[in-house]
């Protein structure tokens, strides 16, 4: 059976550069780039470029999943709203060239801006510092972009997998609000009902795990392996945990040699995970859903 992924995927990408998405999510990654080099160059005295590729992983961090949840969570749920589903589905396409040609074009639109981003950085690198940090600036540039398809891949698996516009959105809001504000609450929060006292620096191996399945401390992790410096994960904070504890990693709390699941390297697949699951189980949805 022929399959027509690279066709949805092709067209989905040229409707996303003829509209406003694209250019806006470019405008948005670069603007904060040039913002962010521009800003450390004037107020940071001896800033060294492999420096800035640290101060940039907080917004990074922050304006990328977003990026990412807008660009994936009207993908399928879209075409079902407006109709055109069924003439998509009339033509050779069938369903699974529908989900993931569409995560394939909106990975693409996430992926360009994210390139045209980090090729700003290093123009700007070498403007305002006279170095570039190539290698560290490709690896953490590749990891962004990973990071980014995640979110995209979570987004679309999503829109596949409900039928209206509202329920796409609500899930990927409320998923969102999750990895950002009420991670501790709903991880610590269980931790000091059970052991009457919040997670230390090294608390139970169950609650590490937890704290590595979410993709920012997953990217944090692995980002802080590339640039200079720490990269804190962007979650907010409620003191059902030392601000020490929530600096470190996984595998830095645990006791001993951290197992392969809490290493830093396992935050590749943690982010893989966020890409692959909820896309496929988008599509078993979607391919047994009543059009």
């Amino acid at each position: 059976m022929v399959s027509h992924i690279a066709t949805v995927a092709r067209k989905d990408f040229d409707d996303a550069s003829r509209s406003k998405l694209l250019w806006a999510l470019i405008g948005l990654l670069v603007g904060m780039v040039v913002i962010g080099y521009a800003a450390i160059w004037y107020v940071v005295d001896d800033a060294s470029a492999s420096e800035v590729l640290g101060f940039l992983g907080f917004p990074l961090q922050t304006l990328v999943p977003i990026a990412a949840l807008i660009t994936g969570y009207m993908a399928v749920v879209g075409e079902r709203r407006s109709g055109s589903i069924k003439l998509l589905l009339g033509l050779p396409p069938n369903r699974a060239d529908v989900v993931f040609g569409k995560l394939l074009g909106r990975a693409t639109v996430i992926g360009t801006a994210i390139a045209l981003a980090f090729v700003t950085a290093l123009v700007l690198s070498s403007i305002f510092f006279g170095a570039v940090p190539l290698f560290a600036l490709v690896e953490f540039g590749l990891l962004t972009l990973l990071f980014g398809v995640a979110f995209v891949g979570f987004a679309v698996g999503v829109s596949a997998a409900v039928a209206t516009r509202g329920k796409s959105m609500a899930i990927v809001v409320g998923s969102y609000m999750l990895f950002v504000a009420l991670w501790e609450l709903v991880t610590a929060g269980p931790y000091r009902l059970l052991y009457g006292e919040g997670p230390g620096t090294e608390p139970a191996t169950w609650y590490l795990v937890l704290e590595q399945l979410n993709p920012l401390t997953a990217y944090t992790t692995l980002a802080t392996e590339i640039v200079e410096g720490t990269i804190p994960p962007f979650t907010f904070q409620y003191g059902l945990e030392s601000f020490e504890a929530s600096q470190m990693t996984p595998a830095e709390r645990y006791a001993g040699e951290a197992p392969f699941y809490l290493q830093e390297w396992f935050g590749i697949v943690v982010l893989l995970g966020w890409l692959l699951v909820p896309a496929l189980i988008g599509y078993y949805r979607f391919s047994r859903a009543d059009l």
